[in-house]
C-alpha cells in the first residue's frame, strides 16, 4: 500500500511544464507527479551537509556511469568521493603549474636586473 500523500497545487509557466513534460517516462516516471516528487528528492537529498558548504551537480554518460559502479564496486569510492578527490586534485595542480610559472618569472626578473645593474668596474 502506498505511504499517504498531500495534495500540493502549484503555478509553473508553460516553459516549465514543457520541461517537466518532457522528462516524463525517463528514470521510471509514469506522469508530471512522478517527475515531481523525483525533482524534490533530489533537491532535498543533494543538499549539503553543513551551511557554508555547496554542491556541484555533474552530468555523467553511460559509460563514465559504469566506471564509477566499478570503482565503487573494487574500492568502495563512491561517486561524489571521486568528484570531490579529483576536484581537489585539479585545485592542486592547478596551484602548483601558477607557482612554477612565478619562479620562472621572478627568474627571468632577477636574470634581467643582473643584465642591467651598473657594475663597480665600469662606475668608479
Amino acid at each position: 500500500m502506498p505511504a499517504p500523500s498531500s495534495l500540493v497545487s502549484l503555478r509553473i509557466t508553460d516553459e516549465e511544464m514543457a520541461l517537466l513534460d518532457s522528462r516524463v517516462g525517463i528514470d521510471g516516471s509514469r506522469n508530471r507527479s512522478d517527475v515531481i516528487r523525483a525533482a524534490i528528492r533530489s533537491f532535498l537529498e543533494d543538499q549539503p551537509l553543513l551551511p557554508d558548504m555547496d554542491t556541484v551537480t555533474i552530468p555523467i554518460g553511460k559509460s563514465m556511469k559504469s566506471r564509477l559502479g566499478d570503482l565503487y564496486e573494487m574500492h568502495g569510492i563512491s561517486p561524489e568521493q571521486a568528484a570531490s578527490q579529483g576536484m581537489q586534485n585539479y585545485v592542486r595542480e592547478l596551484i602548483l603549474e601558477e607557482e612554477k610559472l612565478n619562479q620562472v618569472l621572478t627568474d627571468g626578473l632577477q636574470q634581467a636586473r643582473v643584465k642591467t645593474e651598473r657594475r663597480k668596474e665600469f662606475t668608479e
